[in-house]
């Protein structure tokens, strides 16, 4: 398959502000604006089954990394890639590309410094991408490491500001879990999912506990977890 490729096959992959983001990026000579317009655009590519689509953008934006002037853009860029490479079974180019974005992020600088925008651009944010990759690359004990270290690092993953996102990856982490045979533990991440989404209510009506919810259908005989599918249902 040839990389960059376009076979979307959703709705129009360039929302009308980021391509007007990109408009005028290209107009004032702001490559920042731009690869930050880029990355949105391959979040949305590779999440709807085109990774090598959203590779092609990341590429495009990487183009002009001598005058990108915010690190943390450069780190979210190089983890975009990783999730592109994650989802195209690519091992060996995702955790390059995971390197990269925590070497991009290492020379960042402070974030006062940085784009107002990027504050939620951490290293733990670096963790929890390399985690999800992991997770996609079929090496959950891999991703476990990464997820344990999302939070705990000096510079972690903010969980109170990103709650929607701590949800997600509370989700991956029961899914991790799961695949390492650990039933107690995966109903404890689920739960932590359940509370950083808002609750019950408010995660039966999101597709984040789809995937966790079915693979621990299969331990439905475990109070746990039949109290958790209940739960959720």
């Amino acid at each position: 398959m040839v990389r960059g490729q376009n076979r979307w096959k959703g709705p129009p992959p360039h929302p009308p502000t980021s391509a007007a983001a990109l408009r005028a990026s290209a107009t004032g000579q702001d490559a920042t604006t731009g690869a930050s317009a880029l990355a949105f655009w391959a979040n949305l590519r590779y999440s709807s089954g085109d990774p090598y689509g959203a590779l092609g953008l990341i590429e495009r934006a990487l183009d002009n990394r001598h005058k990108i002037t915010s690190g943390r853009v450069l780190a979210m860029l190089h983890a975009r890639a990783a999730r592109a490479h994650s989802k195209a079974g690519e091992l060996t180019p995702a955790y390059r590309a995971i390197d990269a974005a925590f070497t991009a992020y290492d020379h960042a600088g402070p974030a006062e410094h940085d784009l107002p925008s990027m504050y939620w651009m951490s290293h733990g944010e670096c963790h929890e991408v390399a985690a999800s990759c992991a997770l996609s690359l079929s090496e959950p004990q891999r991703a476990l490491e990464h997820f344990d270290a999302a939070p705990h690092h000096e510079d972690p993953y903010d969980t109170t500001t990103e709650t929607r996102g701590a949800g997600i990856y509370a989700a991956r982490r029961a899914e991790a879990h799961l695949a390492l045979g650990d039933l107690d533990a995966a109903v404890r991440a689920a739960h932590q999912a359940v509370e950083h989404l808002g609750g019950a209510d408010s995660a039966r009506g999101t597709t984040t506990l789809t995937d966790p919810r079915g693979q621990l259908a299969t331990h439905r005989q475990a109070h746990a977890v039949s109290d958790f599918l209940e739960l959720t249902a």
